[in-house]
Order: C-alpha cells, then structure tokens, then sequence
C-alpha cells in the first residue's frame, strides 16, 4: 500500500533537492570555498538534486515490493527540508547583522546614480540603513525559529512568503544575478510545498466572512456599485490632475554635440574640462546643464513657446542670479538644436538622446 502518490513524492523529492541543493552549496561555496574549488561543490549539489529526483521511483518501487514505511521517510525527508530553510534563513540574518551582505565598495556610493547596476542600487538602498538592515534580519531569524517548531510551522511559513516573494521580485525587477534570483525561487517554493499539504484549510480561514465586522445591510446592485467606484475614482482624478510631465516630447537625457561658444566649437578632453557636455529635460520643465561632472551642474526652469520655439531658462542653482538663458529649441529631422545666449556668450549646440 502507497503512502503517498507517486506525484507527492516527486514533488517532495524535487523540493528536497532543490532547498537543501542550494542551502548547501550557498554555504559550503562561501565558507568552504578557500580550500575547496567551488566547481567541485557544485557538483556535488547537483548529484545530490540528481539523486533526489531519482529518490521518488526507487521509493515508489520499494513501497510497492517490500512495505516499507513511506510515512516515516517522507517525515524525515519534510524535516530535512525545513531544517535546511532555517539555516539558511538564520545564515541570510546573521549575514546581515554582522555586515557580510549588502556590501557596495565606497568608492562606488559616490558615484551617479544613474550609473549604478540594479543590484548595486538594491544593495545600496538596503544598506543605508543599518538598522532596517538589522529588522529584516532578525525577522529572517525569527521566521527560522518558527519554522522549527510544529505548533508555529504554519505561521512561520506565512511569514516567509511576503519576505521571499518580495525578495524575488527585487531579484527578477533590479536584474539581480541568477544565483540570488534562483536561490530565492527555490525556498520559496520550499515554503509552497508545505503549505500546500494544508491548503484547503488555509483556502476556508481566508475566504471566511470577518467575525468582527458585519456586513452592510444594502441590496447587492448598491454593493457592487460601491465597489466598483473604486475603479471609477482613479479614472476621475486621472482626467483632472495637472501632470507634471507638461513636455513628454522632450523629457529626457541629452547629450551635446558640436558646441559652440562665440561660434568657436569645444569639446571636452579630459574629466577635467569644464565643459557643457549633458542636458536633462524633466518633469515641471526642469532643466540642469552638465559641465562633464555631475557636481558642476546648472539647474533650473525652462520656458518654451511652442509657436516660435523660444526658450528661456530661469536659474536657481549654484544661484538664482546666473544669467538666464535665451534662445531657441529647433526640432527639424528628427534632430534638436539649442541655440541661444547666457553670459554674455552666444552658445550653439545639438541635443541627442
């Protein structure tokens, strides 16, 4: 007799190799790399996968033929499983804690923002804060703990889910490498097969009717109108509101081409020349030129009249009293020119995204 289908058993072999897999080559790869080549730590990980995914037949056949005790096998193997989550859950806290993750070089954090890769800004963001560093770790610490004990399994692996799904998400959205992106796939799909052998008690506590409030006492076509005015409140506000994007046409990131100053053309050569080599367009007709160094920058308003292309740029930054710039924006051709004066300097230029 089967205690399990054969399906079950597959599911809990291919999530027994999976977590326990990649618990154990995260760890090993990190303590054990310096004496041990992670090629071969690799493979041992994916032999023990490989054996695991073989485990559900030879099981299924053993059953069948000698009775063993499935039960007992597929608790033991359950209990691998969440003790492999836990330590790796309380090794992610104590990373944290004691500084080994969310590492960025310094010489990195001052650099542009725009610069940075997504896992670097992920890092960074995180980072900032040593003590939200410090929550979401002793969070990490407590959800292993709860998962180690039956009478609190359940609300551990509840808790695991917003923490891994959110993680995930940073993972596949900030272009995370494959390794975090997979191994947080992996625990939680862990934390799935568990609360899947519940999931019908689960379903029913969810889509119960709160013991606390009652419902409103209205006829359902009332109901479904106040639902729906949900949706029709957004599109509302939508239609009235003054976005701040008055020129999507031309918000963006320009860099400048074929300068000129007093008809005489300059071009930077080096980090060190002071020289206009960037203009951003942006939201509320924001407008910042960039001397070919992000802390060598003006920054103010633009005005643009668009029956005769004149522009006028009003600046608040290093100082209100900078010259304005007056001129002229030329789209032809699918190409822009600036042209126009400030400082008592006659300046052309063409702006390329």
């Amino acid at each position: 007799m089967y205690s399990t289908s054969l399906k079950t058993k597959i599911w809990l072999g291919l999530c027994f190799g999976l977590v326990v897999g990649a618990t154990f080559l995260r760890l090993s790869t990190k303590y054990f790399s310096p004496w041990i080549p992670p090629p071969f730590l690799l493979g041992i990980s994916i032999l023990f996968l490989i054996a695991a995914l073989i485990l559900p037949f030879v099981w299924h056949s053993m059953e069948k033929e000698k009775g063993i005790n499935g039960s007992d096998l597929k608790t033991r193997l359950e209990h691998r499983i969440i003790y492999a989550m836990s330590l790796d859950l309380i090794m992610f806290g104590f990373h944290k804690i004691e500084g080994l993750q969310m590492i960025v070089p310094l010489g990195i954090l001052d650099t542009p923002f725009s610069s940075l890769s997504g896992e670097t800004l992920v890092w960074a963001f995180f980072k900032y804060s040593y003590p939200f560093t410090v929550f979401i770790a002793l969070l990490q610490i407590l959800t292993a703990v709860l998962l180690l004990f039956s009478r609190t399994r359940l609300f551990g692996l509840m808790l695991a889910v917003p923490m891994l799904v959110f993680i995930t998400c940073l993972d596949i959205f900030y272009q995370m490498p494959l390794g975090p992106l997979s191994h947080g796939i992996i625990l939680l799909l862990g934390v799935f097969y568990f609360l899947s052998q519940d999931s019908k008690r689960l379903i029913g506590f969810i889509f119960q009717p709160l013991q606390g409030s009652k419902s409103i006492n209205i006829p359902n076509y009332y109901k479904n109108i106040y639902r729906i005015s949900l949706f029709i409140w957004p599109l509302f506000f939508h239609f009235i509101y003054n976005y701040p994007d008055k020129h999507p046409q031309l918000t963006g990131k320009y860099q400048v081409q074929n300068l000129k100053i007093d008809n005489v053309a300059l071009k930077a050569k080096s980090p060190k020349d002071s020289v206009l080599t960037t203009v951003y367009m942006d939201l509320e007709d924001e407008i910042a030129f960039d001397f070919n160094d992000w802390r060598y920058r003006y920054i103010g308003t633009y005005f643009l009249n668009e029956k005769n292309d004149s522009i006028t740029i009003r600046w608040r930054y290093p100082s209100d009293k900078l010259d304005n710039f007056k001129g002229k924006l030329i789209r032809t051709n699918n190409q822009m020119f600036l042209k126009g004066k400030m400082n008592g300097e006659m300046l052309e230029m063409q702006l390329k995204k």
